[in-house]
């Protein structure tokens, strides 16, 4: 098979002619059928508002920098035909002597039940109703973690708006307005664990779904109006990666327009200084209420950092809301907090030495609190106190028989 170059950036390979759509003299020369190039510009158009397709236009640029190459599958058939497989969709490609000719893409819009993407959410009724948008159409979106679907996260999701934005916005507020689910499918267990862990480390570059809503907040930057964001559990690890993809791609009239949103964090699985940089670098402000953080649960402290993290964040937090008048956030709340969090490494760590206990008692311990604090779904409940620690205890501890 030949290629031959002909003029006006178009190219005649096995038969057809095709139409560049890279920039010329930089890295891979990208092609697309003569034929199809009405519906490219078509696509090229959409992704300025529709962050399904700017996802795709994204992708299909990944090939001329070699990014969208890595990834690819290549045919044990033949070694020019690969395949690259997207979050809901693909794109088919021939590769040869520098140049990529796209014979296929496509990617399928969020019509299924617990297909990650962005939705409506209505829940006036008992069973909310999920209906797929293109763009953030109301005051709120949240980004879930580990729900076993979608529905139910939308259902749990709104208690947790509430704790960041209240008074102003509650349950019943939500059920007025509706609010946006970034539906983030990372599912129960390790497998949720491997998808945090490719978002927080960059690994692969993080997930597909975190380059999805890279694009979806890059298209909210281009609109002045106020976005609260309410990120729950793994879903910090989502945001932290699609804000730091979008970061390096707008402009900073767009980055200005960040300043209306602001971003809760709530039962974070993640290092919160590490997402909270981000949040400062795109000029984001934070919610009204402080960060939740189940200060019996190791994962969202210890293991995580967050046990001197939240203090930081809860201090600008403080700096950041006494210039807007605010008073949510205390010194009292701060050390009070720190000071939980003390005494349970405490009763960890220092207690069984104390006893004379072997080092191991220690360790048995502290893994035992971890289970016990994540046992019944712990990460998506409110857990504040001590009481809340003993309500969610008795809904999963053997009970007394009568």
């Amino acid at each position: 098979m030949e290629i031959q170059f002909l003029a006006n950036q178009e190219a005649s390979f096995e038969g057809t002619t095709w139409k560049q759509i890279s920039p010329p003299d930089q890295g891979m020369r990208v092609f697309v059928r003569k034929s199809e190039e009405s519906n490219y510009n078509r696509l090229r158009n959409e992704a300025k508002k529709d962050y399904h397709a700017r996802y795709l236009f994204n992708e299909l640029m990944s090939l001329n920098n070699r990014h969208g190459l890595t990834r690819s599958i290549v045919s044990r058939f033949r070694q020019d035909q690969c395949n690259l497989q997207l979050e809901g969709g693909f794109i088919d490609y021939s590769m040869l002597s520098g140049c990529v000719f796209i014979k296929d893409y496509g990617v399928t819009h969020s019509r299924g039940e617990d297909k990650p993407g962005l939705y409506n959410v209505d829940f006036k009724e008992e069973t909310p109703k999920l209906t797929p948008s293109k763009h953030i159409s109301t005051q709120h979106i949240a980004v879930n973690g580990a729900f076993k679907d979608a529905e139910s996260a939308a259902i749990k999701l709104p208690e947790f708006i509430e704790r960041g934005y209240k008074s102003e916005t509650t349950r019943d507020t939500l059920k007025d307005s509706g609010y946006n689910l970034f539906y983030n499918d990372c599912g129960p267990g390790i497998r949720s664990d491997f998808r945090q862990f490719f978002d927080t480390s960059n690994v692969r570059g993080g997930t597909e779904v975190a380059k999805k809503l890279a694009q979806l907040i890059q298209i909210e930057a281009k609109h002045d109006k106020e976005t609260c964001w309410t990120l729950h559990e793994k879903g910090h690890a989502v945001f932290k990666r699609a804000l730091q993809l979008a970061l390096a791609e707008i402009s900073p009239a767009d980055k200005t327009r960040l300043a209306k949103h602001k971003v809760f964090y709530a039962n974070p699985t993640m290092n919160l200084s590490v997402i909270d940089r981000y949040r400062k670098q795109a000029g984001m402000q934070l919610a009204p209420q402080p960060p939740l953080m189940n200060n019996a649960s190791l994962e969202q402290t210890w293991v995580t950092g967050n046990f001197i993290s939240e203090t930081h964040v809860s201090m600008r937090q403080l700096k950041e809301q006494g210039e807007n008048g605010l008073t949510n956030v205390t010194s009292g709340h701060i050390a009070g907090n720190a000071l939980a969090r003390g005494l349970m490494a405490g009763a960890s760590y220092g207690l069984p030495a104390q006893l004379g206990a072997a080092p191991v008692a220690g360790w048995v311990l502290t893994w035992g609190t971890i289970a016990l604090s994540n046992m019944g779904g712990a990460n998506q409940k409110i857990i504040e106190n001590n009481a809340d620690v003993l309500n969610h205890m008795k809904g999963f501890l053997p009970q007394k028989s009568v």
